[in-house]
C-alpha cells in the first residue's frame, strides 16, 4: 500500500474508532466509513499491480531487440 493510502486508511480507522467511542456516528455513517476504507485498500492494491505490470513491461520491452511489428 502506498504511504498516502496507508495514512488515509489509518486516519479513517482512527476517525471511526473515536466516533464509536464518543457515540457520535450513526450506523449508516460507520458503514460508509468502513466501505471507504475497503475501497482505499483496493485502490492501493490495484495501484501496486499496475506498477508491477509497468515494470514488467518496461523490462520486457527493454530486452526486445529489433523492430516490433
Amino acid at each position: 500500500m502506498t504511504k498516502t493510502t496507508e495514512a488515509a486508511v489509518e486516519w479513517l480507522i482512527e476517525t471511526v474508532k473515536v466516533a464509536l467511542e464518543e457515540g457520535r456516528a450513526t450506523e449508516t455513517e460507520l458503514e460508509e466509513w468502513l466501505l471507504a476504507a475497503i475501497l482505499l485498500e483496493e485502490m492501493a492494491i490495484e495501484e501496486q499491480r499496475d506498477d508491477q505490470e509497468a515494470r514488467t513491461f518496461g523490462t520486457w520491452f527493454g530486452q526486445a531487440s529489433g523492430t516490433i511489428h
